[in-house]
């Protein structure tokens, strides 16, 4: 017999909640830089608003650590839900004119 046709179709989907984390924390990146600008601007001698401004910066690595982490592990977690998600995987073998489903 020869093999005619062969297809393979699959279909992987994952939700987190970590998005709504990331939206959070990126919203918070937001404010603490429009700080850093008011703070430039500031009426306060320069050393008072080195000190502010490099507070703000520690706050905003800190976040952006916590942003690389949750997305680290959304996209961790993604890969292992694709590699154990094997219910939606079809494999179709067409032989002459006899069609097999193989359900993997």
């Amino acid at each position: 017999m020869n093999a005619s046709s062969v297809s393979s179709t699959s279909s992987n989907s994952y939700t987190s909640g970590n998005d709504s984390d990331v939206k959070q924390l990126l919203n918070r990146t937001k404010q603490l830089e429009s700080q850093i600008e008011t703070e430039t601007q500031s009426k306060d001698d320069d050393k008072t608003k080195q000190e502010k401004i490099q507070l703000l910066r520690v706050q905003i690595t800190q976040i952006q650590n916590q942003i690389q982490a949750k997305q680290s592990t959304q996209t961790s977690n993604s890969v292992q839900e694709a590699n154990t998600n094997t219910n939606t995987n079809t494999n179709t073998i067409i032989l002459s004119d006899n069609k097999i489903d193989i359900q993997a």
